[in-house]
């Protein structure tokens, strides 16, 4: 790593739209977040500019990009969502055990249960997770998701106590949902991508609407939906790591699509957030660097960078390509967390 930085990960503008269309095609159904509708995909970067504004709306959310600091290019995306649920409720399936016992046969039967479920009703939402292929196996999807944390810790007012994630669940080879067939399909009467393009694009008013009440018994379910419960995608298994060590947890709570796990944490114990402190940009000077995560502390341009720096006590020390990513100058504030290498060798390894 050199200590100037490759990239900056900055709030969305506009002029993203067509570079963020077609990192959508290319990701296929299931991230109901991004989906590939350039009118969606307009309202969502209008609703980023302005809650990155300060302004409220009805569908507030910070969106993320990832842009080459050599060409300018948009390779990536991430969002926060400061509530979920605000109109229609956030809705999961909790899977439960009910324990039955029968004393005339003298056995007992332990039974599983999927119950509609809108716990994580107003919390904060981080998603949207994505980068351009040719970017896999790199740190480029690693900044992207702690530079949401990195906002998290500069503007803790602005967000809710709990945080949430959910990984796109489960599909075949064919790109066939098992948990969605298994119950949804009944209800809906709809293909698994049909009922996900309308939850991204309508809004998930209509599952309230239509999906059963009452709990599932698990047993009664095809075994590839019942060993989907809780699974995430293959593509997810990336993102799901990264989330846990940033010590989210899943206590068994799925999505209602397509039986994918959401995870949790509290918003001041996510680790990126504990880690990191409010200092001011230093005059660069001598000593050994090491890799740090660098954002500014303004809402309406928020910037985060990993470089290599020196950091001490009330300050550190960035060279000027990370300030003019930043667009910093010299006595600015700034908040900073352990790079990856860095946090690394703190834990040991």
């Amino acid at each position: 790593m050199t200590d100037a930085p490759a990239w900056v990960v900055r709030a969305a503008r506009a002029a993203d739209l067509d570079p963020l269309l077609d990192l959508a095609r290319a990701l296929g159904p299931g991230m109901t977040t991004l989906p590939p509708d350039a009118a969606v995909l307009a309202n969502k970067i209008d609703c980023s500019e302005r809650t990155f504004a300060g302004q409220h709306t009805d569908d507030r959310q910070h969106v993320l990009v990832l842009e080459d600091l050599a060409d300018g290019r948009v390779l990536g995306i991430s969002a926060v969502y400061p509530r979920i649920g605000e109109r229609h409720g956030f809705f999961s399936y909790k899977l439960t055990k009910l324990v039955q016992r029968s004393e005339l046969l003298g056995r007992r039967v332990d039974v599983e249960l999927l119950t509609l479920s809108n716990d994580y009703t107003g919390a904060t939402e981080v998603g949207s997770l994505a980068i351009r292929p040719e970017l896999r196996g790199t740190s480029a999807g690693r900044l992207l998701a702690r530079s949401r944390y990195m906002l998290i810790a500069a503007f803790p007012h602005l967000f809710a106590d709990r945080v949430m994630a959910e990984m796109r669940g489960w599909q075949d080879e064919d790109g066939r949902s098992p948990f969605w067939d298994a119950i949804g399909a009944r209800f809906f009467d709809l293909p698994f991508e049909e009922a996900d393009r309308l939850s991204a694009v309508e809004g998930a008013g209509f599952i309230a609407d239509l999906m059963p009440k009452q709990p599932i018994y698990t047993a009664l379910l095809p075994e590839d939906a019942r060993q989907a419960i809780g699974r995430a995608h293959a593509v997810s298994a990336k993102a799901m790591a990264m989330l846990m060590d940033e010590d989210f947890r899943y206590e068994a709570h799925v999505d209602v699509f397509d039986g994918g796990p959401q995870v949790h944490a509290a918003r001041d114990k996510i680790r990126t957030v504990q880690d990191s402190r409010s200092v001011q940009v230093a005059e660069t000077g001598a000593g050994e660097t090491s890799p740090w995560l660098v954002s500014n502390t303004r809402l309406e341009d928020f910037r985060v960078v990993e470089t290599r720096a020196r950091a001490a006590a009330g300050e550190v020390a960035i060279d000027e390509t990370a300030r003019r990513a930043l667009r910093v100058d010299r006595g600015a504030e700034v908040r900073i967390a352990p790079g990856r290498e860095r946090r690394a060798r703190a834990d040991g390894m």
